[in-house]
C-alpha cells in the first residue's frame, strides 16, 4: 500500500472524527465501537487504529478540534478584561459563549457529546483527566473575572464571590445541558439566550 501523503492522513482524521460524532450522537458512545467508525467513513479498522487508540482518544480529539479555540479564547478573555469597562466586558463575553454554543454546530456537537453521550464514573480515565483539567481552567476563568469584577466595585456586595461564582456556573451549564438535550424543547438559548443571561447579570453586576 502506498505511504498517505499529510493532507490525505489529515483528510481520513476528520473524516473519521466527523463519522464518530455522528454516531455518538445517534446511537451513543457505548454502543459506538471503532468498527463502526471505520465503517460509516467508509475506510478500514486499521485507518481508525492508525490514528486513534481508543474511543476515548477519538473523543478527546474530537473536543480538541471542536471546542478547543473557544475555550482557549474564552478563558484568556475571562483572564483579561477591558478594564475601561470590565462589567461590559464580562456581559459581552458571557453572551458571546453562550451564543457560540448554540450557533457553532461543531461546538455544539462536542459538547452534546460530552454532556449527553459519555458515562462519567469514578474510575479516573484519561479521557475524563482530560476533561476535567478543561472543566477546571474554565471555572477558574469565571472566578479570576468575578474577582477582578469585585475589585473594581461592579459586583453588588450583598453576596460573596464564591456564591456567584457557584451560582453563574450552575446556570450556565444548566442552560446549555438543557439547551442540547436530546429533544428538549424547555430551553431555548438561540431565541432567549441574551434574556435568560440578562437575568443573572442584571441582579449581580452593576
Amino acid at each position: 500500500m502506498a505511504r498517505k501523503t499529510k493532507a490525505e492522513a489529515e483528510r481520513t482524521y476528520h473524516a473519521l472524527l466527523d463519522a464518530a460524532t455522528l454516531l455518538f450522537i445517534e446511537q451513543g458512545v457505548a454502543k459506538t465501537t471503532l468498527n463502526d467508525i471505520a465503517h460509516r467513513a467508509d475506510m478500514t479498522r486499521g485507518a481508525v487504529y492508525w490514528h486513534f487508540k481508543n474511543k476515548d482518544a477519538v473523543i478527546q480529539a474530537l473536543w480538541e478540534r471542536n471546542a478547543k479555540t473557544m475555550h482557549d479564547g474564552f478563558v484568556y478573555r475571562l483572564k483579561n478584561l477591558d478594564m475601561t469597562c470590565p462589567a461590559a466586558d464580562f456581559r459581552d463575553a458571557i453572551k458571546a459563549l453562550l451564543r457560540r454554543a448554540v450557533t457553532d454546530p461543531q461546538l455544539s456537537q462536542a459538547m452534546r457529546i460530552v454532556m449527553h453521550c459519555i458515562e462519567f464514573t469514578d474510575e479516573k480515565t484519561e479521557l475524563q483527566s482530560f476533561l476535567y483539567t478543561c472543566r477546571d481552567e474554565f471555572y477558574e476563568a469565571l472566578q479570576v473575572a468575578l474577582q477582578t469584577l469585585e475589585q473594581q466595585g461592579a459586583l453588588r456586595r450583598d453576596l460573596p464571590v464564591a456564591v456567584l461564582i457557584s451560582s453563574l456556573w450552575a446556570y450556565l451549564n444548566g442552560l446549555v445541558h438543557t439547551n442540547l438535550e436530546p429533544g428538549s424543547k424547555t430551553v431555548d438559548l438561540q431565541a432567549y439566550g441574551d434574556k435568560l443571561l440578562d437575568l443573572w447579570l442584571d441582579a449581580v453586576l452593576k
